[in-house]
């Protein structure tokens, strides 16, 4: 089979990530199953990429989503999407639970759980048929929560060969925030954005900027978190700068995202490029900057792929910044992706992939070097 999109989403990967306007009750779904295997340089047992650890597994690649829709009346629908996911040990969760209101054509107005609009596979991050990739690469697509209760206005347009949207939003984020080394308690509020995308021909570009002021419970002594204002608060008494222990502390300061993509497809080879940065007042989180590009190639049933994708962190400015370098906050590095997608038959493709990954700083020490290989069936239903 021959499909012409992989970049972006297919028809029926569109069916499963935006509510379809039928008179029916629609229901779609998406699995994902995979096993990977991680060869570590010094064979330590306590390094993870994409939650894979040197002793192999099978759940971290694990994905079950349905998705119910109903067209209400004219202008109102309903949808929600349930996922359960094996890293959460399957439990499930409505990633999507709103009520949408067309006002015409180009115009919807929604209500409830939605998906933030991060980044360029945002709306299907979790449908891994809609992309090559066994996972899109942890290295840009790195914040831990992927929902809010809110509601957004999107206005869609065209004018010749060029179509777009401008979509604005406006939410509050309550929920466990997981860091891989703890989970935190979270209250993100005043949860806003904007996202520009636009199409023409072959080519597509998709700009956003998000920013929330962030409440985060690190009460907990001995979390990362808690150690690491502790640990600020002695070194800027060194200092002779009190003050400074001031921003590692949650107190509602605002963090912001920025991001930019662009694509390229013309039926045979394909390119995206996304770069994303976050900013923060909160100095116990370090502003960063991530980027990935990839390129494939369409044999038929088989895309080769590959992928480069980098992340690195940067210090505040002034004691705040001396303070951040003596913590173990610090992470840089980088990841090169090779793929082979194999569509052996209609809605399902097996995928192979090999991923080296090189981390610069960890945790604020050296890091280790690493490969992890991966095996999955993405299936849409």
């Amino acid at each position: 089979m021959r499909r012409k999109i992989y970049w972006v989403p297919s028809l029926l990967a569109l069916a499963i990530a935006s509510p379809a306007m039928a008179n029916d009750l629609n229901i779609n779904g998406f699995l994902s199953v995979g096993a990977s295997m991680l060869d570590v340089d010094d064979n330590s047992n306590k390094t993870l990429v994409a939650g894979a650890d040197n002793q192999g597994g099978f759940k971290q690649n694990t994905v079950l989503g349905i998705q119910i829709q109903k067209q209400v009346n004219d202008t109102t629908s309903a949808t929600g999407q349930l996922v359960s996911r094996g890293s959460d040990d399957y439990s499930t969760e409505a990633a999507w639970a709103f009520v949408t209101y067309a006002a015409n054509d180009d115009i919807d107005l929604r209500m409830g759980r939605l998906r933030v609009p991060f980044f360029q596979y945002s709306d299907f991050l979790e449908v891994g048929y809609a992309y090559n990739w066994v996972r899109p690469p942890g290295d840009v697509y790195r914040v831990p929560f992927s929902s809010i209760d809110g509601i957004d206005f999107t206005q869609r347009f065209s004018s010749g060969n060029l179509d777009g949207s401008v979509q604005v939003y406006y939410g509050r984020f309550q929920g466990d925030f997981d860091t891989q080394t703890d989970v935190y308690a979270a209250d993100f509020r005043n949860f806003t954005g904007v996202v520009l995308s636009a199409n023409m021909g072959n080519f597509g570009t998709r700009l956003s900027y998000h920013q929330a002021e962030l409440l985060l419970d690190i009460s907990d002594p001995t979390s990362v978190f808690s150690q690491a204002a502790a640990g600020a608060a002695g070194i800027s008494t060194l200092l002779a700068d009190p003050s400074a222990a001031e921003d590692f502390s949650f107190e509602g300061q605002t963090s912001q995202f920025i991001g930019a993509a662009f694509t390229y497809d013309n039926g045979t080879y394909s390119a995206v490029a996304e770069w994303t940065a976050l900013e923060h007042e909160n100095s116990l989180f370090l502003d960063d900057q991530a980027w990935l590009v990839g390129v494939s190639a369409r044999m038929g049933v088989f895309t080769p792929h590959l992928t480069y994708s980098s992340e690195k962190d940067s210090f505040d400015s002034g004691n705040e910044g001396a303070i951040q370098e003596l913590l173990p906050l610090q992470y840089e590095q980088t990841s090169i992706t090779a793929g082979l997608r194999y569509d052996y038959d209609s809605s399902t493709a097996l995928k192979f992939e090999i991923q080296n990954n090189d981390e610069t700083k960890a945790a604020g020490i050296d890091g280790d070097s690493a490969t992890l290989y991966s095996v999955a069936v993405d299936v849409i239903f």
